[in-house]
């Protein structure tokens, strides 16, 4: 799974990388905006954490020494680091299908909750209580040295020593605030959003463009948001048979193992797709990237380079210089 892993993750980060410049463009300043250009970064952390944590400390690369130090500080440290990045970026999609479920069901009233500063605020918020549900993860392991080599071993996650911790947090704790509150929350907007844009259909030949592009949006993000409950789906399954068995079901038996690793892989796979899903709907977004392979600078007859001036108060951007060539914005969409 190491190999599988590997390429999978490093896609994921140059996608990511790319959507974040997309989303870092001067205009944003709509609310989706910079949730998208937050979720960037917070899925460019989850996937750089993943990287060691699912394919580099099991590539045969290693030494006995150098595998044992790897393993053990991976699953010590950057574990729970991962398990930060994976909330952060679950409770921002819980927040972009709020933002859709106000601007579709709820227009009058986006001015008044779909703000930057509102934006912000809702992203620390986020991130502290991501940093604060996850804590305990640092406690999970214990590193120790045997002949020279170094290992880890469960401490807090020894079901039959802390059974308490084992039922509590790992299991009801995860299964609320990482599975029940989030899913319910999109499942609930996403079927409002859906019966919203069934009842809107008709009347699409009378919207404006701008309408049209807020709709256009609202179909990107809920092909997002229905992705990553299939993504997450199975993994929340496996947790609720792990809490009937009151055990880890993985450690004992190889083939619930191979799921569990096929369970992770589409979280990865979530993480690393969302790229290819604003590409696919969103047509400024594939704008600004088909942009990245031309120049940004143009060099005039003396060789001199063009500074390209973007306007920040229509929807384009244009570039003083005898050349008449425009470029598109992200905004909404």
């Amino acid at each position: 799974m190491a190999f599988v892993y590997l390429p999978t993750i490093l896609i994921g980060l140059l996608g990511n990388l790319l959507s974040l410049y997309a989303y870092s463009r001067p205009n944003r300043k709509s609310m989706v905006g910079f949730l998208l250009y937050s979720l960037s970064i917070s899925d460019i952390f989850l996937l750089v954490f993943a990287l060691p944590l699912f394919s580099i400390m099991y590539l045969p690369i290693w030494t006995d020494e150098q595998k044992s130090f790897v393993v053990a500080y991976t699953a010590k440290y950057v574990y729970p680091l991962c398990m930060m990045a994976k909330t952060c970026s679950l409770y921002i999609m819980v927040l972009i299908t709020i933002e859709r479920w106000i601007a579709v069901c709820r227009p009058l009233e986006v001015q008044i909750w779909c703000r930057y500063t509102t934006s912000s605020y809702s992203i620390a918020a986020i991130i502290i209580f991501a940093v604060v549900l996850n804590f305990a993860r640092f406690f999970e392991f214990e590193i120790e040295y045997i002949d020279g080599l170094v290992y880890f071993k469960r401490e807090l996650l020894d079901s039959d020593k802390h059974w308490w911790y084992f039922m509590f947090y790992f299991i009801v704790i995860s299964i609320i605030f990482d599975y029940t509150v989030p899913f319910v929350i999109m499942f609930v907007a996403n079927m409002l959003i859906i019966s919203e844009l069934r009842r809107t259909k008709k009347e699409r030949s009378l919207m404006t463009i701008q309408q049209q592009k807020e709709q256009n949006t609202t179909v990107m993000l809920l092909v997002i948001t229905i992705f990553f409950g299939f993504c997450h789906f199975f993994s929340m399954a496996l947790k609720l048979a792990e809490s009937f068995a009151g055990g880890f079901l993985t450690i004992h038996n190889i083939y619930l193992e191979m799921l569990g690793e096929i369970f992770n892989y589409l979280i990865i796979i979530h993480t690393a797709s969302t790229f290819f899903i604003y590409y696919i709907f969103s047509e400024k977004f594939r704008q600004i990237i088909k942009g990245i392979w031309n120049n940004k600078r143009r060099f005039n007859r003396h060789g001199s380079s063009t500074k390209i001036i973007y306007n920040t108060d229509t929807t384009i951007i244009k570039k003083e210089a005898s050349m008449k060539t425009r470029y598109t914005r992200i905004s909404s969409g």
